[in-house]
């Protein structure tokens, strides 16, 4: 299989592409920016939307390799090797830029801490509820300002990395679906 090369995807796979690559970058930025010390200082907005950007860039992505010669070709039935060829036939900036990409990715979402969904009461205090098997009830558990802030961190960094992650799939997709059109070197 020839080389594919972004420059031969026809504007609008180049467009979507780019599009998916820079939502993934900053998911990527915003996950990082969660693990400086003290408060967290990632707008949580910010973070919700790249990770609803998700579903018109990713959801778009797959739709069009549903319905595409690529997506047919190297996902049809008894096509076993041929995904892994196309991944191969990248461009090795593409190969080098996706392995940097999964790795940090996979580093965001294994950087520790433990995600809870914290609120806070109209007297201030921070909390997170949990099922306690014995009672059949759910509990208030308090957190201290640290506890809090460390679990609204671990919140934020596992939708911003989840964000990245599918980000990067759908830019990827977007060159599956245009597989046929690319031009090949």
């Amino acid at each position: 299989m020839d080389q594919v090369e972004l420059s031969g995807l026809p504007r609008v796979d180049r467009v979507h592409f780019a599009l998916a690559w820079v939502l993934s970058v900053l998911s990527l930025l915003l996950a990082t920016a969660t693990l400086l010390p003290g408060p967290n200082k990632v707008p949580f907005g910010a973070v919700g939307v790249v990770f609803v950007a998700i579903f018109p860039v990713f959801g778009v992505a797959l739709l069009r390799v549903m319905f595409s010669e690529g997506g047919r070709s190297l996902l049809g039935r008894n096509n076993g090797g041929r995904m892994a060829q196309f991944a191969w036939s990248l461009s090795t900036g593409l190969k080098c830029s996706y392995v940097v990409m999964f790795a940090a990715v996979l580093l965001a979402m294994t950087a520790g801490g433990k995600a809870r969904d914290t609120k806070t009461d109209e007297h201030g205090n921070h909390y997170y509820t949990r099922w306690n098997n014995t009672t059949l009830h759910s509990e208030r558990v308090v957190l201290r300002a640290a506890e809090y802030h460390e679990a609204a961190k671990a919140q934020a960094r596992n939708f911003a990395s989840g964000a990245a992650l599918f980000h990067t799939m759908g830019g990827f997709l977007v060159l599956v679906a245009a597989a046929p059109n690319a031009n090949r070197r």
